[in-house]
């Protein structure tokens, strides 16, 4: 992350304004994975660009330090890597979302990205087995693809995050998954927890993820020992994914709550933001005059377990913070 990045993001975080967004720019996707429905969806819709360049413009306005731009597909969107452009001067840290590694061997896009200033591929990586993962994501071939596709990366300066989702096929063998991740060269790998969503916008559920609460207690409880060991590059906080157990155990002991909706936000194709992913409430168009940061006061809630909005929200409950801030900061050295 460049230093400029990085001072934005302590700036806000002193100011008590840091955000993260999650900026969802098309439904469309190639994959047809049978935990997501969003391939589902008619009509496709691609953001148009100089509203969605606006956009960014507004969440950084909002106290925006970092943005993962998402889909569906973000790569098939024609702009993206002007998005990923106008965040970076912004000084904003950014993301892009792949489901699709093919699509990363395609019209020079890794440089592009690398020119525009991405600091970090998500890349899905759901299984170690190639066949349960192209089964998965009903994509042929993705595993090879993805081997091709990272070395290609590995001539540029991006960063690359193994985007593993908790789900029936691994549960019980996340280090088997690690391993064949680290082994492609990946810098980071994150996990996902299983997780419904019946938003009309973002659709999430299936079969693949209709694990028993005692199982993602167990994947968790694998993911944390993983973790621990510091041998993969896992972000995800030891005591965010204990926090999880806890709220599946027991909702009335969870120790910290979700803040989406103050400091973890939800964008999507029609600009309207939302509290999370899952949540069908709306707080506003970002396009919108009227929109002001003080339409971003909500509750916390504590409702679900979706990863990404939980684990940010876990840096921004004050002094509890801190061994929270401590332990990602040594973890995740290299990424900062």
């Amino acid at each position: 992350m460049a230093n400029g990045k990085r001072r934005n993001l302590v700036k806000n975080f002193l100011q008590g304004r840091l955000r993260f967004t999650e900026f969802a720019i098309t439904n469309a996707c190639i994959a047809k994975c049978s935990f997501c429905d969003i391939w589902k969806q008619h009509p496709k819709i691609f953001v148009d660009k100089e509203k969605a360049l606006c956009a960014i413009d507004r969440l950084a306005d909002l106290g925006v330090g970092h943005l993962t731009i998402t889909g569906g597909e973000p790569l098939l969107h024609p702009d993206v890597t002007a998005f990923v452009e106008r965040a970076t001067a912004l000084k904003m840290n950014n993301a892009v979302l792949n489901a699709a590694p093919s699509l990363l061997m395609r019209n020079d896009i890794l440089k592009k990205l690398e020119d525009a200033g991405c600091d970090v591929l998500s890349i899905s990586f759901d299984s170690g087995d190639p066949v349960t993962m192209a089964e998965s994501r009903k994509i042929p071939n993705i595993m090879d693809d993805m081997a091709r596709a990272m070395e290609m990366v590995k001539k540029t300066s991006l960063k690359t995050m193994a985007s593993v989702l908790i789900w029936n096929d691994n549960y019980d063998s996340l280090e088997d998954v690690c391993i064949r991740a680290k082994n492609m060269g990946y810098d980071f790998i994150s996990f996902n927890y299983p997780t419904f969503s019946e938003s009309k916008v973002y659709p999430l559920g299936g079969e693949g993820i209709s694990l028993s609460r005692d199982k993602v207690i167990q994947g968790l409880g694998a993911a944390i020992r993983l973790r621990k060991t510091e041998k993969y590059g896992i972000i995800n906080s030891a005591i965010s994914m204990q926090n999880i157990i806890n709220y599946l155990k027991d909702p009335d002991k969870t120790t910290f709550h979700c803040l989406g909706g103050n400091h973890v936000l939800f964008l999507d194709w029609f600009f309207d933001i939302h509290p999370c992913m899952q949540l069908p409430k709306t707080l506003g168009n970002i396009l919108d005059a009227g929109m002001k940061e003080s339409s971003l006061r909500m509750q916390p809630c504590n409702d679900c377990n979706m990863s990404w909005y939980r684990d940010l929200s876990m840096f921004m409950h004050g002094m509890r913070s801190i061994p929270i801030l401590l332990e990602s900061l040594a973890g995740t050295r290299n990424f900062l």
